[in-house]
């Protein structure tokens, strides 16, 4: 399927009496087909910083537990890859609580990502950075503290020019032109985001009635819009080569704890495979790659986490 172009009926498959009901699923899904024709189109140009390509994917179309079963728009958006925001979500979901991963447990909020959103009104076409995603935000949060790097962050932003605005949405505050941002309005961004529970975001609005969503050639705006942010995106987004937050360390550490089972020094443990099964014994040492040193009676053999228990 090509894209085509957004209908009038496509912004009404949104409206708040629908937000809720499954009847109008196949509207939606509608919609989602479309979205997934424009990801064909716009995914083979986005790529993260370090030139991996960023995963492409829609929302669910359907009430469900990952949008607090209300539909009010739906999102194709851009991330890291799977592999890489499981890598990072041990971290940052232990930087929320329950109720938080309850109310919205979606990948959406713990990373900075890229989207087109389309909801009863607009299409958007943003960057989008949560309060939650501790270690994009954290990483935005350090980078910023040098006035070099924020001149350089200004300068990304600025030149996105006409009809793109930067704010954190529910603030008090009003969005600012994109290109009349100054280095005091983007501290106070940075400074306000860990405590807004909301997004950071930079985006390109465009009204329903706005010609351009109107026509096949939508496609080609929104694949220029989404590449302008790119360069915004590889400045904030946490990688092994933008890390200013020593998250390599975390996640070295991170790597030797699973490997271990979380074992420590001195911890009595039962071998439960191999050659000593049913031997119990104490961890004289962790290696460096999660290898464990166990004392069984007179001797010491060396095993993998998996290989015993804790007793």
């Amino acid at each position: 399927m090509e894209f085509t172009a957004f209908t009038d009926k496509d912004f009404d498959a949104y409206l708040d009496h629908k937000w809720q009901s499954n009847a109008f699923n196949r509207e939606r899904l509608e919609v989602k087909e479309k979205l997934l024709a424009l990801g064909r189109v716009i995914g083979p140009v986005m790529r993260a910083g370090d030139g991996s390509p960023l995963e492409c994917e829609v929302s669910a179309e359907h009430p469900a537990l990952w949008n607090q079963r209300v539909v009010r728009d739906q999102h194709l958006f851009f991330s890291r890859s799977k592999a890489s925001r499981k890598e990072l979500d041990t971290i940052i979901s232990k930087g929320r609580s329950i109720a938080a991963l309850i109310e919205d447990p979606s990948p959406l909020r713990n990373h900075i990502f890229l989207s087109l959103m389309i909801d009863k009104r607009q299409v958007e076409l943003a960057l989008k950075l949560h309060s939650d995603a501790a270690v994009d935000r954290d990483n935005l949060q350090r980078k910023c503290q040098e006035f070099f790097q924020r001149e350089k962050l200004l300068q990304l932003i600025r030149a996105l020019k006409d009809g793109y605005t930067i704010g954190i949405d529910g603030a008090a505050s009003e969005q600012t032109p994109a290109a009349e941002l100054d280095d005091g309005r983007l501290q106070a961004l940075v400074q306000e985001l860990p405590g807004a529970s909301s997004w950071l975001v930079v985006r390109r609005a465009l009204d329903r009635s706005d010609p351009l969503t109107q026509e096949p050639a939508f496609a080609e705006v929104a694949l220029e819009s989404l590449t302008r942010l790119l360069p915004v995106l590889e400045f904030i987004a946490w990688t092994r080569e933008n890390d200013h937050v020593s998250m390599r360390d975390t996640l070295k550490q991170n790597v030797v704890k699973t490997r271990s089972k979380g074992l420590g020094k001195h911890d009595r443990i039962r071998v439960i495979r191999g050659m000593f099964t049913g031997k119990t014994g104490v961890v004289e040492q962790i290696d460096a790659k999660g290898a464990l040193k166990v004392r069984l009676g007179a001797m010491v053999v060396k095993l993998a986490g998996e290989d015993v228990d804790k007793i």
